[in-house]
């Protein structure tokens, strides 16, 4: 079975609504990391402290055919074709460890499912 890393970058306050998306759409297990997004035109400043935009970083591993279904989902819900909408990508995984048998079985009937 060959796996894909899914990688959402969103705006804090999408947070809670991205995960939804991404359970809705066949995801198990999300990890989140809290981060600023940084841009330099946009840098705005407010007595001498920086004012970025606080971002979150949703990463799941899934089976590789599931990466393209929620990244469909996610370009839709979360319109992501907006300026400020995000941004999410998938990247293929060659080894991954640490992935029990009863994932591995939910994984299965997730492509099962799609067929």
């Amino acid at each position: 079975m060959r796996f894909s890393a899914v990688v959402l970058i969103v705006p804090e306050e999408n947070e809670n609504h991205s995960v939804d998306i991404l359970k809705e759409a066949g995801a198990a297990g999300i990890t989140i990391l809290k981060g600023k997004g940084l841009r330099p035109k946009d840098r705005k400043t407010f007595l001498g402290l920086g004012l970025e935009r606080k971002e979150s970083l949703l990463l799941c591993i899934v089976e590789k055919q599931l990466a393209t279904r929620i990244l469909k989902a996610v370009k839709v819900k979360l319109e992501m074709d907006l300026p400020g909408g995000g941004l999410a990508f998938s990247l293929p995984l060659g080894t991954v460890v640490g992935i029990g048998l009863a994932q591995m079985a939910l994984f299965r009937q997730e492509v099962e499912d799609e067929l």
